[in-house]
């Protein structure tokens, strides 16, 4: 039984050093990764689906 009790203590220390090593060194804020020059939208414009769009010919 104490073995057992060791091993889950053990296992939630590790988990809790793993958790703070990734939380503070490899993680970042998902707008820094993703953040491009290719991906911003200037004025989008009112019509967003173009003049071809069969709703747009009525």
């Amino acid at each position: 039984m104490r073995i057992i009790v060791l091993s889950i203590v053990v296992a939630g220390v590790l988990a809790g050093i793993a958790a703070n090593v990734l939380d503070s060194s490899y993680q970042t804020q998902s707008y820094q990764a993703f953040a491009t020059v290719g991906a911003r939208v200037g004025d989008a414009g009112n019509n967003l689906v173009g003049k071809d769009w069969p709703a747009a010919r009525h």
